[in-house]
């Protein structure tokens, strides 16, 4: 399954307030839960695994993360908001101990890579979407993001 299909699905979910949305698609089944955040992640498991042997309470459980960062009451007007377009992990930097891609006062161009979400063990580089400097990062390394999510802001040039 595409994840562009799962993030539509979740975006499905969270518009319209369900709380479960399970799809079976041949030998996939893609289960998106609504737990304390808007949307859980994805699983994708094959149909001939009973649902009883797969270990729900790790998957949704994820090890204590970080706060994320305080967001301003208003962002400015002239600012861009970064934003994710998957549901995953995000990573700041392109490998554990490397220096992140992008900090608060680095200039970046449009198609600069600036993090990576993984989303179902595929790692998607994020491209910056406008040239400018980053202002603000929103995000914290190793945090689960929703379709959506504010990433950085960039005051653009």
């Amino acid at each position: 399954m595409e994840t562009t299909k799962i993030a539509e699905l979740a975006k499905i979910l969270k518009d319209n307030g369900l709380t479960k949305l399970d799809l079976t698609e041949g030998d996939n089944r893609l289960v998106l839960e609504a737990v304390s955040a808007p949307v859980a992640p994805a699983v994708v498991m094959p149909a001939a695994v009973p649902v009883e042997a797969v270990p729900v309470a790790a998957a949704e459980a994820p090890a204590a993360a970080p706060e994320a960062p305080e967001a301003p009451a208003a962002p400015e007007e002239d600012l861009y908001e970064q934003k994710t377009p998957l549901v995953g992990t995000v990573y700041v930097a392109p490998q554990a101990g490397a220096a992140p891609y992008v900090s608060v006062g680095d200039h970046v161009a449009a198609g600069d890579t600036v993090c990576i979400v993984e989303s179902m063990k595929m790692f998607n580089e994020i491209a910056a979407e406008c040239s400018g400097t980053i202002e603000e990062i929103c995000i914290n390394n190793g945090q689960i993001v929703e379709y959506g999510q504010v990433l950085f802001r960039i005051r653009e040039d």
